[in-house]
C-alpha cells in the first residue's frame, strides 16, 4: 500500500448567514462564478479550493514568488430550497495568508477567517419566535413592482436594524428579531415601535449585491410602527426609480 501526500492551500472560506438571526446557515447552499470551485467541510463553510489564476499559489503550501495578482470575483449564492434569495457578492483574491503576532486578532482579510455573506429571506420563510413580520410591496415611481431592491428596517432605540431584498415580483420580506415585548416598568407604555425606512436600488445584472447596493441607500419619508410577533404588509414606493 503507498500513501501519497496531497498538499494544497484553501484561497477562502465562504460563510452564508441569516438575515434574522445572523447565525451560520447549514442547509447547503449553491455557490457559482467566474470559474472557481469549492469544496463544503464539516462546518458547513464553503471552502475556494482553485480559482483561475491561482492554479499554483493553491497547490502548495510554500507561496510562490512572485504571488498572483489581486483579482475581484463576482459570484452568486443559490439557495436550492428557495427559502433564501439569490444573491451576487464579490470575493477579492489572495487573502492574507500571515499569522498574525501571538495574542493579535487576525486581519479582516486574513484567509484563517470566513467571509460572511448574508442572505436575505423570500416570501416562502418561516419567521422565528417573536420576530416581527414585515411584507413590503415595492414599486417604481409609476407603481410597478420593483425587483431587486434592497430595504431597511431601522430603530434607534433599542439599537435594531435589519435588510431585506425584493423579489422578482416586487415582493420584500424583513424579519426583525428582538424588539421588546413590554415596558415591565410602565404596562401603559406602547409596545409598538416606530422604525425608519431606507431603500437602494441600481440597474445591475441579476440578481443583486445587497452590499454594493448599501452604498447609496436613500431614506424614505415615510415609517412604520411595528410590535414582536405582529405582521405588517404595507407598499413603500421608490420616487426616484423608473422601469
Amino acid at each position: 500500500m503507498m500513501l501519497e501526500r496531497i498538499e494544497r492551500r484553501a484561497l477562502a472560506a465562504i460563510r452564508f448567514l441569516d438575515a434574522e438571526t445572523q447565525r451560520p446557515l447549514t442547509e447547503p447552499i449553491t455557490v457559482a462564478g467566474q470559474g472557481l470551485r469549492f469544496a463544503r467541510n464539516a462546518r458547513g463553510l464553503h471552502v475556494v479550493t482553485d480559482a483561475p489564476g491561482f492554479a499554483g499559489y493553491a497547490a502548495s503550501f510554500e507561496p510562490p514568488a512572485p504571488l498572483p495578482a489581486s483579482a475581484a470575483f463576482s459570484l452568486v449564492a443559490s439557495d436550492p430550497t428557495r427559502r433564501y434569495l439569490a444573491r451576487r457578492f464579490t470575493l477579492d483574491l489572495p487573502r492574507d495568508a500571515t499569522a498574525p503576532p501571538p495574542g493579535q486578532p487576525l486581519p479582516p482579510d486574513s484567509v484563517f477567517r470566513p467571509v460572511d455573506v448574508t442572505l436575505y429571506p423570500s416570501p416562502l420563510m418561516r419567521p422565528s419566535a417573536r420576530s416581527a413580520v414585515v411584507r413590503l410591496r415595492v414599486v417604481d415611481a409609476h407603481d410597478r413592482p420593483l425587483p431587486g431592491a434592497l430595504v431597511s428596517l431601522a430603530l434607534a432605540d433599542p439599537e435594531l436594524s435589519r435588510w431585506g431584498l425584493s423579489n422578482d415580483r416586487g415582493d420584500a420580506l424583513i424579519l426583525v428579531p428582538g424588539i421588546p415585548i413590554a415596558d415591565w416598568s410602565n404596562p401603559e407604555v406602547s409596545i409598538h415601535f416606530t422604525f425608519t425606512l431606507a431603500a437602494a436600488w441600481a440597474a445591475t445584472a441579476e440578481p443583486p449585491d445587497p452590499d454594493a447596493l448599501a452604498q447609496d441607500f436613500h431614506p424614505l419619508s415615510s415609517t412604520l410602527d411595528v410590535a414582536a410577533g405582529e405582521e405588517v404588509t404595507t407598499t413603500i414606493k421608490l420616487d426616484w426609480v423608473e422601469l
